[in-house]
């Protein structure tokens, strides 16, 4: 730790003793040098937001996650190959142990899993397995993997990281689609973050339970927002202060407050602060990290003469401190923001577990006193580690309260002013000014050392006891209406108005018989498989599908056999609703022989040349040809005797003695017993 330590904090001073111990303070460097932490809230730059943690990164060199509280996130591809068809991926998720997941997602969607680690959900077929490593110290390498991929090998073991291992069976081609909908499965889960430790629970530190500081194995998960400050302070992988440095009693005290209960607007009861954070350990600057845990819950943080890490969490104290005239050295003092800082309402965007643990907008928050249209676009304040949106309006009510008319003042002062550090409140009181009012620090404390004379400067906004107050019922609006995308997708209807009939086909044994289905529509988007199979028992059979139709076609089925037909629904993605009941049809083939083919005729003087090709059914016995003056085959006359000719055989009859003019003919298969087959015809000729 070096002798003199500064940082500015989003507002808040963090500060150092030292060697020769000059006033207890040295030096303060304000990290948002020239803006209030209030104007760098609101108008700060763009956060990574929630949902950008949900997909899996791919690259040579990607950054780590840590996380607290509850979080939704994907992760870093770490492994990704295929052997004889089978797919193994392994998506590291966080660093740090990690205490349970609670939901494993793929593409987006909840599945649940067997006792094996196989997806139970039908659609998968068995065909994808997810193993899970939550991060210990002495995990071991994924076993199932290991087994079929020889590159992982049982060194994986990736301690102290989160991760899971998907392993995609190959499927059948049919049920590809089904199975993988035409990619390769993006998997994410939510899951309770990182265990941290609660002086409360330490029966060593001034608390009651098992928790002690140097022995990890015994701390447990908790979002309270204390808690997590506490420990992204001193964590390596967090401010790196070390857990020496930090002030657990105070932090104790802190946690009580963020444990009292609040009631929403919705009646449930919540914890007062909460804390759902994750951050890139090489991306995320780490000052703006704390400064957005601070932001969430309204948090003022410091670091006193002993080095130790100090927390206020939002709730107001009477200052115990008064500052007047016989301290100011130089005052600037405005009423509300600058021009182009002045909003009518805010809207803050918070994370929202009901729709997949995303980035969610409040219900608007009208900035008292401001003259703006309130209808107007309003300001978005981003407040991604707030998990819920009570919390999110009270964090947002206190900003609107700091941006209305309220007074800002940056003061110079004499070295009384060092009674600021370590303090959030403070009363004002100016005869000169006049004010006499309560201010909260804001942009912080700084030491100025001239030649002749060191000053204190201050910036300091005013606030009001009632800010904390908050009434959900009349003050927390209506919260955001959304999707829940925790719980199952969509169900595909079932298409009904299933009906079913026989249709006479021709084969070259003779006459045969098809099943012909029909269906209520339903929606444009969709299309439809049916199949069908004896009812007796068998494999079932795909038919033929006409989308537009809504009609469906069978190949050859037995004569006199019952068969069960079934239909279902199917979108773009492949998502299908499921079997219809069956239903039951017994085909008859009426065995009577198909229509001549190729019936042609050619006139010539006084006669015409009628050519056909014979049925192939076997129960063909002769054929008639037909001649008549007209289309209409009800004058029609037979041509001669019964045509006699061998299965499929081409047949020649010369008819004569006609008159001159257009003739029109038609022919006809029979059984032995009479029985007319099809008609085919008519075609013409034209006598001359």
């Amino acid at each position: 730790m070096p002798q003199a330590i500064a940082a500015f904090i989003g507002g808040v001073a963090f500060a150092a003793t030292t060697v020769g111990q000059i006033v207890g303070w040295l030096v303060l460097t304000a990290i948002t040098t020239g803006l209030s932490a209030l104007v760098t809230s609101v108008f700060g730059p763009a956060r990574p937001k929630p949902s950008d943690g949900q997909l899996t990164a791919r690259g040579s060199v990607e950054s780590r996650r840590r996380n607290y509280g509850i979080v939704h996130t994907g992760g870093v591809l770490t492994f990704e190959e295929s052997s004889n068809g089978t797919l193994g991926i392994v998506v590291t998720q966080g660093t740090g142990e990690e205490t349970e997941i609670l939901e494993h997602r793929i593409n987006d969607r909840k599945v649940t899993l067997d006792g094996s680690g196989t997806v139970t959900e039908a659609s998968y077929r068995g065909a994808i397995h997810i193993y899970t490593r939550l991060g210990t110290a002495s995990q071991t390498a994924i076993s199932q993997l290991t087994a079929k991929f020889s590159q992982w090998t049982s060194n994986h073991r990736q301690r102290g990281c989160t991760h899971a291992a998907i392993i995609c069976d190959p499927v059948k081609q049919k049920y590809f689609s089904e199975v993988f909908n035409g990619r390769e499965p993006v998997y994410t889960s939510i899951r309770k973050g990182v265990k941290v430790y609660d002086p409360r629970l330490d029966s060593t530190a001034g608390g009651s339970g098992p928790q002690r500081l140097n022995d990890r194995s015994t701390w447990a998960w908790n979002d309270n927002a204390a808690l997590v400050i506490g420990d992204y302070a001193a964590h390596e992988d967090g401010y790196g202060l070390g857990y020496e440095n930090v002030n657990w009693a105070n932090i104790a005290a802190q946690a009580d407050i963020c444990d009292q209960t609040v009631t929403t607007v919705t009646a449930a009861t919540i914890k007062r602060w909460r804390l759902w954070a994750s951050y890139q350990l090489s991306k995320d600057e780490r000052r703006q990290v704390l400064a957005d845990m601070l932001k969430a819950c309204d948090g003022f943080c410091w670091q006193g003469p002993d080095f130790k890490f100090n927390l206020l969490v939002g709730a107001y104290e009477a200052p115990t401190l008064t500052i007047t005239d016989d301290h100011i050295l130089a005052l600037g003092a405005s009423l509300g923001p600058k021009a182009q800082q002045r909003v009518s309402t805010l809207k803050m965007l918070y994370t929202e577990a009901a729709i997949g643990y995303r980035e969610q907008e409040s219900a608007g928050i009208d900035v008292p006193g401001a003259d703006e249209d309130p209808n107007t676009d309003p300001q978005a304040i981003q407040l991604y580690y707030a998990p819920h949106h009570n919390q999110a309006q009270r964090v947002g009510k206190l900003m609107a309260a700091r941006l209305g008319d309220r007074w800002h003042l940056d003061l110079s002062l004499n070295l009384f002013g060092l009674n600021l550090l370590g303090r959030r409140f403070v009363r004002i009181v100016s005869e000169q000014f006049p004010i006499d009012a309560t201010f909260a620090i804001d942009s912080g404390v700084k030491i100025n050392i001239g030649r002749t004379r060191t000053t204190i400067q201050a910036g300091l906004i005013e606030v009001r006891p009632e800010d904390w107050a908050f009434d959900a019922s009349a003050e927390e609006g209506t919260p955001p209406i959304a999707p829940d995308t925790t719980s199952a997708p969509v169900v595909i209807a079932v298409p009904t108005g299933l009906a079913l009939s026989a249709v006479q086909i021709a084969l070259s044994s003779g006459g045969g018989v098809a099943i012909a289905a029909t269906w209520s529509p339903d929606r444009a988007d969709l299309a439809y498989e049916v199949r069908y199979r004896p009812t007796a028992g068998g494999d079932w059979v795909m038919m033929t599908v006409d989308n537009d139709a809504l009609t469906a076609r069978s190949g050859p089925v037995d004569t006199s056999t019952q068969y069960e037909v079934q239909i279902r629904a199917v979108t773009l993605s492949y998502r299908a609703s499921a079997w219809s009941s069956s239903v039951t049809i017994t085909p008859v083939a009426s065995n009577t022989p198909s229509a001549p083919a190729s019936l042609a005729a050619t006139g010539a003087a006084g006669s015409a040349s009628i050519t056909f090709r014979m049925p192939v059914e076997s129960s063909l016995a002769y054929a008639r040809l037909y001649r008549g003056t007209s289309s209409s085959f009800g004058s029609a006359t037979q041509v001669g005797g019964d045509i006699v000719g061998a299965l499929g055989e081409v047949k020649t009859i010369s008819d004569t003695g006609l008159s001159a003019g257009t003739k029109y003919y038609w022919a006809r298969a029979f059984t032995s017993s009479g029985g007319a087959g099809a008609l085919a015809g008519p075609v013409t000729a034209t006598v001359t």
